[in-house]
């Protein structure tokens, strides 16, 4: 048998409405002498021996009906002196009977072990058995009680209720132990790995978390930027004011740190007082200048420290993947290199490790500094490419394309400025700008004689996802009285694959103001058949890319005729872009491509030059409006 870990808990309480039956339990089970040989007998075969038996005496509590049993179990729990077993009788009128009586109890002392006493007329063991989950912790004891059962029962109740809380004892004390082996396994890994002072992640493993991420960079061919931070002149707080203020302060500047970056960047400590920042997807200098800044703001915030309000600057350096190297072991040392560098000229200030980037990053801000007063001072314009029927030669449309007409500089094209309007966040104000200027255009070759046609206009895919972005379109077919049919919204393939539910329900309203839609640069995107089905479009726009080489490659032969076929079993228009030939207008018309465009018609031009066009095009003119 089991050793018991503690000594046997023998408290039992009895529930019976009959004081008799009270009684003969005291006599039972805390007998003054053995009663008789039988009994003795069978207490020797139990136990042992007379004098185990004799000294096995149990603790014994009364309660006349369920309620008061109830009571006195709950006490006895507050007191951490529960009750082991119950004997519990059948029958207690006018209270609780037996069952409802170990319903209750079990409520509050789910471990309590239970006989209950019962002659088995009294209730069928189906009805017992439909009321009450019985167990293994209830046990029968038939009337007229036999004494050797009742004290054979108390006996191993008792026990089996004591080896049971040394079983759950033993189980919390094991989880305990596994759960501490767990923290200190994890405590060997934190000191080998990460800072104890910040918290953050320590140069061993700065070379494997950066090796990971040149390798997804290489994956998707985008730059990473690694940044070199070495705090300017920090020996003098340590001096002055002693190491543990040095350390708040380097605990403050981690944590500003780790708050300017991107959930996807990290921080690591490299130094006593050095920093490495990795940056993923970087798309131009520019954006990684601007982090640069705000990191170095960031360190120059005051902090209190040992009753001082103290600042700190740093020195940065930068290096670029893949043009300042291809491992992690190049790329810090370079970064750190111009950090040493830039620390020479003066603190609180960052340079690329090639002088050429730094000169492209301040290029790039003196661009971010023009396009936002480019805005102010009205120096965009619009130009419009015509869109013609290819089977009349009609011209059926215009794109708008803006212009920048920087001073000093004369026209700057789209591919120049706007990823960079994007990333400073003037895209939104300047595709508004668009909208409005493109409507009120095609109103104003209206009133001039020429005869509607659809204006067609680019939607960026930040525009794209604000949220008023519906409402602003319709403000703007109101403020500007252009017939929402004579509109053309033309989004990318890869924008409206982003959250196709949201991009399908913004569809949907803007269809619902009449205004058209055409998905362009069609074909190098990722749409399927089945999402393509369900963008309410009415025009595909095949990229120029595809027709520019209709005549040499028969790979963009085949998918340009495709993708026309496609486009005719949706119902939908398809207009090619980037027609410059002869024999790739002809391809279009042989498979019957409705609309194109390109210079082998018409560049864009300013709108004075296109209302000449249009006048010139072979369709009737209308009245003025």
């Amino acid at each position: 048998m089991m050793a018991l870990a503690g000594p046997l808990n023998r408290r039992i309480l009895i529930v019976d409405d009959t004081e008799g039956i009270h009684e003969d339990f005291r006599k039972i089970l805390v007998p003054t002498a053995l009663a008789n040989s039988d009994l003795h007998s069978a207490e020797m075969a139990l136990f042992g021996s007379p004098a185990s038996a004799v000294q096995e005496r149990f603790i014994l509590d009364s309660a006349y009906q369920g309620q008061e049993a109830l009571a006195m179990v709950q006490a006895a729990q507050d007191r951490d002196a529960p009750y082991a077993v119950a004997f519990i009788d059948m029958r207690m009128p006018p209270g609780w009977d037996g069952l409802e009586t170990i319903e209750q109890l079990w409520r509050i002392a789910p471990k309590l072990q239970i006989a209950l006493c019962t002659a088995y007329s009294d209730y069928s063991w189906e009805d017992m058995a439909e009321r009450l989950d019985l167990g293994d912790r209830l046990l029968i004891l038939k009337k007229p009680f036999d004494a050797i059962e009742i004290r054979q029962m108390a006996s191993a109740l008792t026990c089996k209720w004591q080896l049971a809380q040394d079983a759950a004892s033993k189980m919390r004390d094991l989880e305990r132990t596994i759960e501490e082996r767990v923290q200190e396994l994890l405590s060997v890994s934190r000191l080998l790995y990460y800072d104890v002072l910040t918290g953050l992640p320590n140069s061993t493993l700065l070379g494997d978390r950066l090796t990971q991420s040149l390798s997804q960079s290489r994956r998707h061919d985008c730059t990473l930027a690694v940044m070199f931070l070495g705090l300017d002149r920090f020996k003098r707080i340590n001096n002055g004011l002693g190491h543990p203020a040095g350390d708040q302060m380097l605990k403050h500047v981690a944590q500003c740190l780790v708050a300017t970056v991107r959930d996807s960047d990290s921080v690591f400590r490299y130094g006593s007082d050095e920093f490495v920042v990795i940056l993923g997807d970087i798309q131009h200098p520019q954006q990684t200048r601007r982090i640069a800044e705000k990191l170095l703001a960031a360190v120059n915030t005051p902090h209190s420290v040992a009753g001082h309000d103290l600042t700190v600057t740093a020195s940065l350096g930068i290096s670029l993947y893949p043009e300042d190297g291809f491992d992690a072991m190049t790329l810090i040392k370079n970064a750190e290199t111009a950090m040493r560098n830039i620390k020479d000229c003066g603190p609180n200030d960052f340079s690329f490790f090639i002088e050429d980037m730094n000169l492209r990053a301040h290029q790039q801000q003196t661009l971010e500094t023009g396009l936002r007063l480019a805005l102010q001072r009205d120096e965009f314009v619009l130009h419009y490419q015509p869109k013609l029927d290819l089977n009349t030669g009609q011209v059926v449309g215009a794109e708008a394309l803006v212009r920048w007409h920087r001073p000093d500089h004369g026209l700057v094209y789209p591919g120049q400025f706007i990823p960079l309007a994007e990333d400073c966040g003037l895209i939104v104000a300047l595709s508004q700008w668009v909208l409005n200027r493109a409507c009120q255009q095609a109103r104003a070759w209206q009133r001039q004689g020429l005869a509607p046609i659809c204006m067609a206009v680019n939607v960026s895919a930040i525009d794209f996802r604000q949220r008023d972005f519906v409402q602003r379109l319709s403000r703007t077919l109101s403020e500007t009285g252009l017939a929402p049919t004579l509109l053309e919204l033309e989004i990318t393939e890869s924008v409206l694959m982003q959250n196709v539910e949201a991009t399908v329900a913004t569809l949907q309203a803007i269809k619902q103001l009449g205004v058209r839609l055409a998905i362009d640069d069609f074909g190098t995107g990722y749409s399927s058949l089945s999402y393509l089905q369900k963008f309410p479009v009415d025009v595909l726009k095949i990229d120029q890319s595809f027709v520019r080489d209709l005549s040499t490659d028969s790979n963009d032969a085949k998918l340009v005729s495709s993708i026309i076929d496609l486009g005719r079993s949706l119902n939908l228009s398809i207009i090619a872009e980037g027609v410059e030939t002869a024999e790739q207008l002809a391809f279009l018309k042989r498979h019957h491509c409705e609309e194109g465009q390109g210079y082998y018609f018409s560049k864009a031009v300013a709108a004075e030059e296109f209302a000449r066009y249009l006048a010139d095009s072979p369709h009737l003119q209308t009245p003025p409006l």
